[in-house]
């Protein structure tokens, strides 16, 4: 009876055990997809910038197409693959696109990184999967590689739709504060990345209601283009 009884139930254990697995397989994906780089390639985005006086109660609106070219490679000390990023606006006296400041980017390890100004941020954390938008497991801090404030980031929604306002993007990953503030004080930091293009969508808003009842500080929209 114990020799038939073991193995039968064996089979149900791992017949379980496979149920369970199956209910909680999710889609993983390494992530590189969302932060590509690849030399030549070209992007347009509008950046809509919103200054706030909470004195006068005027905001000073800029907008402007700026041109993002990957332009060069080189190798950092670590061995890691650098791509130098070129951000242009154009010129209309002079008829063509001057770079305005340049940066890198690069992948190692688990992290997607963006260097500006020797202040490296964390653009992505990989892999990436749908289990990740909840609970606190997945969390990181924009900031770890810099002497900044802590600004913890997680993925608010993974492998879904996204219109930016100028265009739809399919399988979209986005990512926001893990705790952001809206209201009498605003702290706000969204980015949206689409699978094999990149950054299709950034807002932050760091305004506040605090002095006069006035809006305060700043606002950036970051749309890619059509």
């Amino acid at each position: 009876m114990q020799k038939l009884f073991s193995p039968v139930l064996a089979l149900l254990l791992l017949l379980s055990i496979g149920a369970c697995r199956s209910n909680k397989e999710e889609l993983v994906l390494k992530g590189n997809e969302y932060f590509p780089l690849k030399m030549g390639v070209i992007r347009l985005y509008q950046i809509d910038s919103f200054l706030y006086d909470n004195y006068t109660g005027d905001i000073d609106t800029f907008s402007k197409v700026y041109r993002e070219e990957i332009k060069d490679f080189y190798i950092d000390n670590a061995g890691d693959t650098n791509y130098v990023v070129n951000l242009s606006y154009y010129n209309i006296f002079r008829v063509k696109w001057e770079v305005q400041q340049s940066y890198s980017r690069k992948i190692t390890g688990n992290y997607a990184l963006e260097n500006i100004y020797n202040h490296t941020q964390v653009k992505l954390l990989f892999p990436i999967s749908k289990y990740k938008t909840k609970g606190s497991s997945y969390i990181w801090n924009l900031n770890m590689f810099n002497n900044d404030e802590g600004a913890n980031v997680k993925y608010t929604s993974v492998f879904t739709s996204f219109d930016n306002g100028k265009r739809a993007f399919n399988d979209c990953v986005s990512i926001g504060l893990q705790k952001p503030e809206a209201g009498a004080v605003n702290n706000i930091y969204e980015e949206v990345y689409a699978k094999n293009i990149g950054l299709v969508y950034r807002h932050i808003d760091r305004s506040d209601f605090l002095t006069l009842g006035k809006r305060g500080g700043y606002e950036i929209f970051v749309r890619l283009l059509p």
